[in-house]
């Protein structure tokens, strides 16, 4: 039975492995977060880029090899992570989180444990279906609705992407860090919010998306507040 982690309990996580990378580099945190060197020196896996085989609509970014603690970035999607920055250091932040918190390393060794089986040596993977013209094309067919189900199955379940997803925010973007640099801007400006997350080199919705992790931005459409508050009170002013 796979673990159950609050968010309180992902944030202590990250804080404690991000105050060992601090001692292992024998200075403060700086932006953006070395996540290679969290990766190696910190968890002591290695990363690789290597073809990583995906079923027809099937999009992967990243996975897993726990018996060889190796990170496998997806070189077929090496060109889509290029044109987005920032999705790299979140897959690979993804990746650490399967490592750091749901991986059992007391168990490695043991292959019965993970059986290659059809999906080959990862244990753990990121995936899921790539466009929305790739899911309709799929679902107009019983043989594409069955595929579906396939990807679906070879996907992170839920929770533990859920997990992994806010494990690898607070790697990239900690609290302490994030809380600092917040004060620097207008927060309800979106100019402001593009260069901050060019700071700690993420994508604009994963900081956005952190930013309300922390209860330091409400979005409302494509409107920026504060807090959820100040939402209210405006609607209530002009309301």
């Amino acid at each position: 039975m796979k673990a159950f982690y609050r968010n309180a309990d992902i944030e202590a996580a990250v804080e404690a492995r991000l105050l060992e990378m601090e001692r292992a580099m024998g200075k403060p945190l700086s932006l953006p977060i070395p996540i290679d060197y969290f990766a190696e020196q910190v968890l002591k896996l290695d990363l690789l880029w290597e073809e990583v085989e995906e079923l027809p609509g099937e999009l992967i970014l990243g996975a897993i090899m726990p018996e060889k603690k190796l990170i496998i970035l997806n070189e077929r999607r090496r060109e889509h992570m290029d044109a987005c920055p920032g999705l790299e250091r979140s897959t690979k932040g993804h990746e650490t989180g399967h490592w750091d918190l749901f991986v059992d390393k007391a168990t490695l060794g043991h292959p019965v444990l993970f059986s290659q089986g059809d999906d080959g040596p990862f244990a753990l993977r990121s995936s899921g279906v790539g466009d929305v013209a790739v899911i309709k094309m799929l679902e107009s067919s019983p043989e594409g609705r069955a595929l579906l189900r396939e990807i679906d199955k070879r996907a992170d379940e839920p929770d533990e992407a859920r997990v992994v997803n806010r494990y690898a925010a607070a790697v990239s973007m900690p609290r302490a860090l994030v809380e600092d640099e917040i004060k620097k801007v207008d927060r309800t400006s979106w100019p402001a919010l593009y260069e901050l997350k060019g700071k700690f080199d993420v994508t604009i919705s994963a900081l956005v998306v952190r930013l309300q992790q922390l209860d330091l931005l409400y979005v409302k459409g494509k409107q920026l507040f504060e807090h959820r508050d100040h939402a209210i009170g405006q609607a209530r002013l002009f309301g």
